[in-house]
């Protein structure tokens, strides 16, 4: 009896021990999640429209990057090769 009681305990000490780890981690990631929105906002991003403007920032890059390589004068680097 005193066993199971003393395995008991045990078991009490160790699902508590786990809750207040979760509760923190889960407090942790709800302020980390606040930081990232404050963030997007501060680039007056809307969050709901997050996908929309990374998919604007690709296309934009993608635009950029090809204006770019047509800058480049490759005919005379090849040349000097």
């Amino acid at each position: 009896m005193e066993e199971k009681l003393a395995e008991l305990k045990e078991g009490l000490t160790k699902a508590r021990d786990l809750r207040l780890r979760a509760e923190t981690k889960k407090e942790n990631l709800l302020k980390q999640k606040e930081d990232i929105l404050t963030q997007i906002q501060a680039e007056d991003v809307d969050p709901e429209q997050l996908d929309a403007e990374i998919s604007k920032l690709e296309n934009e890059i993608a635009t950029l990057t090809e204006e770019i390589h047509a800058l480049i004068p490759w005919d005379l680097i090849k040349r000097g090769e």
